[in-house]
């Protein structure tokens, strides 16, 4: 096909004009992305596993922090609900309280999957119970092992645990945990957005945050935007946040949030 003279240095310059147009938004939606990872604080988990840390021989908690306590699951592929207590028979549960001064709690469980070298995950149970906060996971296999960190504490994550390498299969799972200390008194609100994959507001999805202290829930409805706010909530307080739809399936539907102050950002998306 031939065409008139000039038509394709025009059809040229247009191509360039929307090249710059589509770098220069694109560039615009990196910069507002950045700017507001900066003024949004969140600290979250029950999404995938931390960095593992690889760690020499046979560590314990008290190796790691002296101030922590240890339960340790003394077997192999640990899989099931265990009672937060020591049995000196198969299967092996060994506790140390160290130096958070908790005693074994015969109603809390630690609940664990596993197989050969991997663990898919762990989580504390029943809510009503949770008297302390895992700090840190200890995947051991063989000579070494995984250590997993979890800061500001955690009732649950999941996602692959690994012994290092995956080179040998779980010889034992230690969990060490610190105390779980009550919110101050300070009000602080939880807000974020449901929307699907390509950025699509959900309107009408429930949000429910549950206070782990105390098992109180409150809930809220997104606009027609997919927007929600959850306000008057005590600071410091560790919340589990969930979103259910009728007709959408969020990627991960449930967030655990330490309140520290106003939160922004706590959004679900839905494939």
């Amino acid at each position: 096909m031939r065409f008139p003279h000039g038509t394709i240095s025009k059809v040229a310059a247009a191509f360039m004009l929307c090249t710059l147009v589509f770098v220069n938004l694109t560039a615009a939606q990196f910069k507002s992305s950045d700017e507001d990872s900066k003024i949004t604080k969140i600290e979250t988990r029950a999404e995938v596993a931390p960095t593992p840390d690889p760690l020499p021989g046979n560590p314990t908690c008290a190796s790691i922090n002296p101030a922590w306590g240890e339960y340790k699951l003394d077997f192999e592929f640990p899989n099931g609900s265990f009672p937060f207590t020591a049995q000196g028979v198969v299967p092996k549960r060994t506790y140390d309280a160290g130096g958070t001064g908790l005693a074994p709690n015969p109603n809390l469980y630690m609940n664990v999957s596993s197989s050969g070298a991997t663990m898919t995950q762990w989580s504390l149970s029943p809510i009503n119970q949770i008297d302390r906060l895992i700090v840190y996971v200890i995947v051991k296999g063989g000579n070494s092992a995984n250590g997993y960190s979890y800061p500001t504490g955690s009732i649950g994550d999941t996602g692959s645990f690994t012994t290092q390498g995956t080179r040998n299969a779980i010889s034992h799972l230690t969990f060490c945990f610190d105390a779980f200390s009550g919110p101050s008194s300070a009000p602080v609100s939880i807000s974020g957005r449901a929307l699907t994959s390509d950025g699509s507001g959900i309107a009408y999805t429930r949000i429910e945050v549950m206070d782990l202290s105390t098992g109180e829930v409150v809930s809220a409805v997104t606009n027609h935007f997919g927007y929600y706010t959850v306000p008057q909530l005590e600071a410091e307080a560790i919340y589990m946040v969930t979103a259910m739809h009728k007709r959408h399936t969020f990627i991960n539907n449930q967030r655990t949030v330490t309140a520290s102050e106003d939160l922004a950002g706590v959004d679900f998306v839905a494939p």
